[in-house]
């Protein structure tokens, strides 16, 4: 079985990617009218950085032509290069089967390249994870707790930079347990402690969860949360004067937003604050794509996929703004596609899209 699998997984991806490629190819041919370059790429999901840089307006939505050969030999930097292909062989499919194939490859390839966190902890300090699945780190290498009261301790106290209230944390986590709740804290105190002493090397006087009156809270010196930076950059994106330093913050918290607020955990108390996260988290990918929208519309787009993929998929103000973006560029099969997608992604709740998203794509499908 083994050895089948390893013939048959590189000769099925190569199939699939001759069929991508020469799909893409045609698409590019028949819209231009021109010679092709040596090269054409696919857009990926890039919410920043040079994701805007060698597209060409008035594009087929994911396809640009390349000029220049792309640089071979590295990691890919959010635009796959592919060689040209002859538009014959694709006759057969004809156009409403090759704009379908030219999607699914653009859609393929925009779910390798997700725009990843950048987040790097401060020197000596541990990397907490919590958008998304938890994740505790130091210099890469993992770090765990040993028992379940200091997990559930340490994801209540990353959700607040400023601490909360322990009587709050007792009733918080164990309200059925009485008097026991408060040894409950001791417990899950002194094993974050312990196992973070052993994590740094520093000496048994070093406290990780301080205490300030009535607060405890994770000491920032040794502790370094990628929500206290989505929380620092959404207030700095709702009060910077300065256009450079909103478009900076919004960035870095579509960029840390890699999932919902503590993935993995189903307590009542997570609820409210990962839907408030959630709101946060569209919010900054609307505004950003805004921002974005005015010198590059592509990269708006690149923005709004990346949030209907990974921060709700069920926002029709993010939907709507795709099928806007996509209508005004022209780009009417993309529009139809997107209320496509919208329309199959509602129905996994039950839901249809609302009159507004129907006039939205109803504007440009006339």
């Amino acid at each position: 079985m083994a050895n089948t699998r390893s013939v048959t997984g590189p000769l099925v991806g190569a199939s699939l990617f001759g069929l991508l490629v020469m799909a893409m190819s045609a698409v590019v041919m028949r819209q231009r009218r021109v010679r092709l370059g040596p090269a054409v790429a696919v857009d990926g999901l890039l919410a920043g950085g040079d994701a805007g840089q060698g597209r060409t307006s008035g594009s087929e939505e994911g396809i640009i032509a390349a000029g220049t050969p792309q640089p071979t030999g590295s990691a890919p930097s959010g635009d796959a290069v592919l060689p040209g292909a002859d538009e014959k062989a694709l006759a057969p499919l004809g156009e409403n089967g090759v704009e379908k194939v030219v999607e699914q490859a653009a859609a393929g390839t925009a779910a390798s390249t997700l725009l990843v966190s950048t987040f790097v902890a401060g020197p000596g300090r541990v990397k907490g994870e919590v958008l998304g699945p938890v994740r505790l780190s130091l210099a890469g290498k993992a770090v765990s707790f040993g028992r379940t009261e200091a997990w559930d301790l340490f994801a209540l106290l990353s959700t607040s930079k400023d601490g909360v209230l322990s009587k709050s944390l007792v009733e918080t986590l164990w309200p059925e347990d009485g008097e026991r709740s408060a040894r409950r804290l001791e417990s899950a105190i002194r094993d974050i402690n312990r196992v973070m002493r052993a994590a740094t090397g520093l000496s048994a006087d070093v406290r990780f969860v301080v205490k300030a009156e009535q607060r405890r809270r994770l000491s920032a010196a040794y502790f370094d949360v990628d929500f206290w930076r989505f929380e620092d950059a959404y207030v700095q994106a709702s009060t910077a004067t300065e256009e450079s330093v909103r478009l900076s913050a919004l960035r870095e918290m579509v960029g840390l937003y890699q999932g919902p607020l503590l993935a993995q955990r189903d307590d009542l108390w997570c609820l409210p604050l990962r839907q408030a996260a959630q709101r946060q988290a569209v919010n900054a990918a609307e505004r950003l794509a805004e921002l974005e929208r005015k010198s590059d519309p592509d990269r708006a787009l690149d923005v709004l996929r990346l949030a209907v993929d990974r921060i709700d998929a069920y926002s029709e103000l993010l939907w709507c703004l795709i099928m806007t973006i996509q209508g005004e560029l022209g780009r009417v099969p993309a529009v139809r596609r997107s209320y496509e997608q919208l329309t199959e992604r509602l129905a996994e709740i039950d839901a249809r899209p609302s009159s507004e998203a129907r006039r939205t794509y109803e504007r440009f499908i006339a």
